[in-house]
């Protein structure tokens, strides 16, 4: 019997086994300790538990909304129009600061040395300031001197930003929109086939596919003759001041406005260095035998250096887009209605269920987190490069 312990135990895949088993059992016994103790302490304090607060009256204003919500809602729908808005924040400031980042990355590489050292000015300012602190600047050194809603700034007269936040003009849907939302669908299908054809002519072949033109001009077209067949059903909803405030369009809180700013620009310096790095990573000699072979600028780029450096940007890139999506939790400490003010702040308050609203953020920002990285390591696959056989 001792002999055949013996043995088990010199296995190194049973031993992996007994302390993996061991870890286990030692941390469900903390959690289920953690949980019944909480639960003790709730009952001797009369506190109730469980989620069926979610159905009861909220009795607080949400200013910025994107489908009907007022007092009488419940907190259910209060959370779910805080988690829109944290969702819209994340994925304009992932757009934008990437976007920003791209052009700064660009320049940092440029021969022009005073867009270089600009580049590089605003890199290490950005990166090096706490974003809180950059956030507290937009929001009341800088929006906070903004003129009133009489003296707005306008562009084109369809764009006009004041104290009271930043006012676009509203797309407006009719009859048939849908279908322009289809043949959109459509077009990208189309254009995802053609690029994936065309990448599997060049890696079987070596030689670009010509005829890929035509498929991603199909892609543009299809949406630009859907709507003319529809006599564009999509038209705009230009906000125009009246006698006391601006009507139509769709209005962003200042809160909203600074947020934005303060994401965008701290994330830009970051992703910058990063899609520089990726571009830098790749060997000169890269770049020599494809212009040695006749390849243009541009398709230097588009098909030698790119495809290489995104396994290197792809990464890196999906931490920092993790860290500005839990990032946005900050916008609380501004008063912008995002998913960590509404369960944080009002609802906690006028709830006290602590555990059950703490659960809920948790499990949320651990969803839209590794929703993120999932589709980030999808496309990393997906696009990675593979070795002729």
């Amino acid at each position: 019997m001792m002999s055949t312990l013996s043995r088990l135990w010199g296995h190194s895949t049973t031993r992996s086994l007994i302390y993996q088993s061991a870890i286990v059992l030692l941390v469900s016994a903390a959690v289920l300790t953690l949980i019944q103790t909480a639960t003790n302490n709730l009952q001797r304090l009369g506190i109730r538990t469980g989620f069926e607060f979610l159905s009861d009256e909220a009795g607080f204003v949400i200013n910025q909304a994107l489908f009907p919500y007022g007092p009488t809602s419940s907190y259910g729908m209060a959370i779910l129009v805080c988690l829109v808005n944290t969702l819209i924040l994340s994925l304009l400031g992932i757009l934008t600061s990437t976007t920003l980042g791209f052009f700064v990355a660009i320049a940092r590489l440029s021969r022009n040395w005073l867009l270089r050292a600009l580049a590089s000015a605003y890199v290490e300012l950005f990166r090096n300031v706490p974003l809180l602190l950059q956030l507290f600047f937009w929001y009341f050194a800088t929006l906070r001197l903004l003129p009133g809603k009489r003296e707005s700034l306008s562009l084109f007269d369809l764009i006009y930003l004041n104290i009271e936040g930043l006012f676009v003009p509203a797309p407006v849907f009719g009859q048939g929109a849908a279908l322009i939302a289809g043949s959109i669908l459509v077009s990208t299908v189309i254009a995802g086939v053609t690029l994936k054809f065309a990448r599997q002519h060049r890696e079987s072949t070596g030689k670009p596919f010509q005829h890929a033109r035509y498929g991603y001009a199909a892609a543009v077209l299809l949406p630009i003759a859907t709507l003319a067949a529809l006599d564009f059903p999509i038209s705009w909803d230009v906000p125009v001041f009246k006698r006391f405030n601006f009507e139509g369009g769709f209005a962003l809180q200042p809160e909203f406005v600074a947020m934005l700013l303060a994401i965008t620009l701290y994330n830009a310096a970051f992703i910058g260095e990063i899609i520089r790095a990726g571009i830098m990573s790749v060997h000169k000699g890269q770049r020599e035998a494809a212009r040695a072979i006749g390849l243009t600028a541009r398709e230097v780029y588009t098909v030698v250096i790119i495809p290489q450096a995104m396994r290197l940007i792809v990464p890196p890139l999906t931490n920092q887009y993790l860290n500005l999506t839990k990032a946005t939790a900050l916008a609380a400490a501004i008063g912008y209605p995002d998913l960590f003010w509404a369960v944080g702040g009002s609802i906690q308050a006028q709830t006290g269920q602590i555990l059950e609203l703490q659960a809920i953020t948790l499990s949320t920002y651990l969803a839209i987190s590794l929703l993120i990285a999932l589709l980030l390591n999808w496309y990393n696959r997906a696009t990675r490069l593979r070795g002729r056989s």
